[in-house]
């Protein structure tokens, strides 16, 4: 049965193209600030070839940094309420040591346990391979000094929306398809297709997100524009499971529920509504067929694939060679397939917002480590799935049989995935053996090269020291004084900047509370050397 491929949007089910409506003062824009921060963004959209397309991935709930930063773990151990296990605080060039080369949480000398019952690696071991590729860059102090801005709910807000004063501000995802609203005709001159002409060109596949959040009070002039919530089939809940009456027949039904006097304007509403569902499901429709293939990896692949089985296959391909990207069997892979495959095979999509739901979320108070270690290894091996899923996409363009667009004839190297959270964790282990609330984390971003300056990828970015007083549970690593850091908001910021926002300062600040806003991350500041 052909899958269908949307469930609702967040904002209008529509995919009709309205008449240019744009931002006035009568009632799309909430004040003046608003609409200056939209029109003050000097844009000049990046002559790459594809248009940019950034899959934003969330962890909820504080994600510690351990996972990408081990460097302090001897003092930290050695101040901690609770001891770390030995293996966590030994290199992995030493028999059952995990710290890698580059203080990543890795797997015990590189290899996975199998045994189930056997928590084996953060993620680590996978961390490397992608940075040794080329893949991936790891920012490890990404702190919190500002106020209002360290609170479960402020930090999910400021995180997303990229400024403090969000209470009504847009999601990161939305101030994208503002920024295109409003340079609309620059948009069409660089990529020879208008704004309004875009097929969903901002998704959720987390259903309701503060990224793709709407701003209440200033409504994009594009009803295409507005974000649309898609499940990990692409399938249309919409359709009325063994119901063979026509369209027709199920609107008279609801008619018949409506009141005689309003029948006639209802009955109009409910044509247009199964009219635009109906246009969605024909126009992405074809994404849901492609969404159990994934390219194959030619024989002869010299990248690490993975530890093989007992039959001598891989762990991310269904053979030794010649086999397609296999990813992990659990339900937050099965989301970032779907959200690679549809950034694949439809370039229109340029800005996508996954949730980490299936992993488990990350408010570690207690009994933190193991459980831990098993969400970060499948969050990372899905990353490694995902990472050879673009890169072969690429170099299987114009086949026809590995289930992507017939003859693809641009590279892939216009994706950017994301991976941050809220707020970070204090790393002494309390008295439950987890931890609790910190500022500083890590991001985790992948992919883009085409989009990215020189140098971008590759590298581990940032220095820590402890803070705390020892025995007690208040400790918790802070930038050193030499080291790069920024707020969580610059993420927003370089997401603007990838899609030619030349100042993103303009979409952060705001008049009262950060008046100067947050800048892009600097991706041309260099790396940190490796521990061994």
């Amino acid at each position: 049965m052909k899958r269908r491929s949307f469930i609702k949007s967040m904002g209008a089910l529509s995919a009709t193209m309205a008449a240019p409506q744009f931002f006035t003062n009568n009632g799309f824009i909430k004040n003046a600030n608003a609409i200056a921060s939209i029109n003050d963004a000097n844009v000049i959209f990046p002559d790459i070839g594809a248009r940019p397309q950034v899959i934003n991935i969330f962890m909820y709930g504080g994600p510690s940094e351990l996972a990408g930063n081990l460097t302090n773990i001897d003092e930290i151990t050695a101040n901690s309420q609770n001891p770390y296990p030995e293996d966590v605080i030994t290199t992995n060039d030493t028999a059952g040591g995990k710290i890698t080369p580059n203080g990543f949480w890795g797997e015990t000398d590189g290899v996975f346990d199998p045994n189930p019952n056997n928590h084996d690696g953060a993620g680590g071991s996978e961390m490397e391979v992608m940075l040794a590729e080329g893949q991936m860059s790891v920012y490890r102090t990404i702190n919190r000094i500002k106020d209002n801005t360290r609170a479960h709910r402020n930090s999910i807000q400021t995180s997303q929306k990229g400024t403090l004063d969000f209470e009504m501000s847009a999601g990161m995802g939305t101030n994208v398809a503002a920024v295109l609203a409003a340079n609309q005709q620059a948009f069409a001159d660089k990529y020879s297709k208008s704004v309004e002409e875009l097929i969903l060109p901002f998704v959720s596949f987390e259903g309701e997100t503060t990224a793709l959040s709407i701003d209440g009070q200033n409504a994009l002039p594009f009803l295409n524009l507005k974000s649309i919530s898609l499940d990990t089939n692409l399938s249309n809940p919409y359709e009325r499971a063994g119901n063979t009456g026509s369209i027709t027949t199920r609107i008279d039904e609801l008619v018949e529920k409506t009141s005689p006097a309003n029948r006639t304007d209802r009955y109009r509403k409910v044509v247009e509504q199964f009219n635009n569902r109906k246009n969605l499901e024909d126009l992405i429709g074809e994404f849901g067929d492609k969404i159990d293939v994934t390219p194959t990896i030619p024989a002869g692949a010299t990248e690490d694939l993975g530890v093989a089985d007992v039959n001598g296959v891989p762990e991310f391909a269904t053979a030794a060679s010649g086999g397609r990207v296999e990813y992990p069997d659990n339900g937050f892979a099965t989301r970032v397939k779907a959200a690679v495959t549809l950034a694949l095979n439809n370039p229109d999509t340029m800005f996508i917002a996954v949730g980490t739901g299936g992993l488990g979320g990350w408010d570690d108070h207690d009994n933190a480590i193991p459980r831990y270690e098993e969400r970060m290894r499948d969050l990372m091996k899905t990353m490694r799935a995902a990472m050879l899923h673009i890169q072969y996409a690429d170099q299987d363009s114009g086949a026809t049989d590995k289930g992507l667009i017939t003859g693809l004839s641009r590279k892939t190297d216009n994706i950017i995935i994301n991976i941050h959270g809220d707020f970070g964790r204090n790393v002494n282990l309390n008295g439950s053996m987890g931890w609790d609330h910190g500022n500083n984390q890590n991001l985790y971003t992948f992919g883009g090269a085409a989009v990215r300056p020189a140098g971008a990828l590759g590298k581990v970015v940032g220095k820590t020291k402890r803070i705390g007083t020892p025995g007690q549970n208040r400790q918790f690593t802070s930038p050193t004084d030499d080291s790069y850091q920024v707020e969580p908001m610059s993420i927003a910021a370089t997401v603007y900047s990838y899609f030619g926002v030349q100042n993103p300062t303009s979409l952060t600040s705001d008049a009262q509370m950060n008046p100067s806003g947050d800048p892009e991350i600097d991706e041309t500041v260099a790396g940190e050397p490796t521990l061994f």
